[in-house]
């Protein structure tokens, strides 16, 4: 079964994610790609979000923070919404490989003050595949956050990551989850990628080389929020 695109999805948004899969794409346009789809998934949320509801909390993968992640804020900032910042660095790994099961604990985390107190939450990714990381973050965040709307977005899913995702939660909190993407894919490679996806792996994408050097890096919006914080206090 080929790509299926979602109604929201136009010319523009099209040739984006086509940008993403061309392996011509270089590490600096791939990362402005990724702006441009978070600025489309930004002029979603705004329709979905309850006008009266501006306390957001967004929660990133580090990997995502300063280009997907950006672009969402940047648009959601530019209409009035205050967003709160959470970052995640997942180590993802498969800790028996007989069983072939995924984990991706958080070795590290940063948080926006405030960040428990919200109205809404947003939790982000490049591509949900077999859903782990997302899962990992979203538990943590749902102990913490008493929020009422619950957004899960990215530009690419996997057919069948949704049924995965939320069968690890109650269906009390599932019925909160809105899910916001452009394409929904069948298939991965023998690489293990979803094909066409995000057009393989996004570290090396971004110019990460490696899941240990993305986990050594520290976005440039964490920096600037981080010393924004210290002004205040």
């Amino acid at each position: 079964m080929a790509r299926v695109l979602e109604n929201s999805v136009d010319e523009k948004i099209n040739s984006l994610l086509d940008k993403l899969v061309d392996p011509k794409t270089k590490s600096k346009e791939y990362a402005q790609v990724m702006y441009a789809l978070g600025n489309e998934l930004g002029l979603l949320l705004l329709q979905k979000i309850d006008a009266s509801k501006d306390k957001i909390a967004l929660a990133s993968t580090v990997e995502d923070a300063d280009f997907l992640g950006k672009g969402i804020i940047d648009v959601l900032e530019q209409n009035g919404k205050k967003v709160l910042l959470t970052v995640f660095w997942n180590k993802r790994f498969k800790p028996n490989e007989e069983n072939n099961i995924t984990v991706a604990p958080i070795i590290k985390e940063f948080h926006d003050e405030g960040y428990r107190n919200v109205d809404t939450l947003i939790i982000i990714k490049s591509i949900i595949s077999n859903s782990c990381v997302v899962r990992t973050n979203l538990t943590k965040l749902i102990e913490e956050v008493n929020s009422g709307q619950i957004f899960i977005a990215a530009p690419v899913l996997l057919r069948g990551a949704i049924n995965n995702l939320e069968g690890e939660f109650d269906d009390e909190i599932v019925k909160r989850f809105d899910y916001l993407y452009f394409a929904e894919d069948d298939k991965k490679n023998k690489d293990g990628f979803v094909d066409p996806g995000i057009g393989g792996d996004v570290y090396k994408r971004l110019g990460f080389e490696s899941q240990n050097k993305k986990n050594r890096f520290i976005p440039q919006i964490v920096r600037e929020r981080r010393y924004n914080q210290l002004k205040i206090n």
